[in-house]
């Protein structure tokens, strides 16, 4: 079953246009609220913060650092992500 080309461009166009829309929307998770010299080393390191919508959250069990949700993707810089890391690493030795 061949699919038609105005369908399949159709469809790109609605999945860009998602896909944009979801790029817009970022979860910023932080064991506390950020001050503007925070914010600014944060927009220094992913400038695609900068234009987005920020939706901020706080999160206690974090001890440091923050958590960006970006879409489906996940930056975890946490110190609470780093101690996991570091424990399944210990675990994977033998």
């Amino acid at each position: 079953m061949k699919i038609s080309r105005d369908i399949k461009d159709n469809l790109k166009k609605y999945l860009d246009e998602l896909l944009k829309n979801e790029k817009e929307k970022v979860t910023l998770i932080s064991a506390y609220t950020l001050n503007s010299d925070e914010l600014a080393s944060l927009y220094q390191y992913i400038p695609r913060l900068k234009g987005s919508q920020l939706n901020f959250v706080i999160n206690k069990d974090l001890v440091a650092g923050v958590v960006i949700k970006i879409g489906s993707k996940v930056i975890d810089l946490s110190l609470r992500g780093q101690l996991n890391r570091l424990r399944d690493y210990m675990y994977e030795i033998d």
